[in-house]
């Protein structure tokens, strides 16, 4: 888990991002440290590296909750991996 502590008090509000595809937490960790504030948690979690089938099933070079099959609204969702990413 990538995140940051307030500086002053305790958190009273935890604020959760999950990074887009081709992104990385560790990214916005440092965007929200520019707005923080003392009484928010930021929590930017990690997502593995993985297969992406709409990458011709190779590894993305950055990370992915889940894979992605295709772009289209009929294209069939990843229900198992999107699961595993909530879990």
């Amino acid at each position: 888990v990538c995140g940051f502590e307030p500086h002053l008090g305790l958190s009273t509000t935890v604020v959760i991002f999950f990074h887009g595809l081709g992104d990385t937490g560790h990214g916005w960790a440092e965007a929200f440290a520019g707005i923080r504030s003392s009484h928010i948690k930021y929590v930017c979690p990690q997502a593995p590296v993985m297969p992406v089938t709409l990458n011709m099933n190779m590894p993305m070079p950055s990370p992915s909750w889940f894979d992605v099959i295709g772009l289209s609204p009929e294209s069939q969702d990843d229900e198992p991996g999107i699961k595993t990413a909530i879990s």
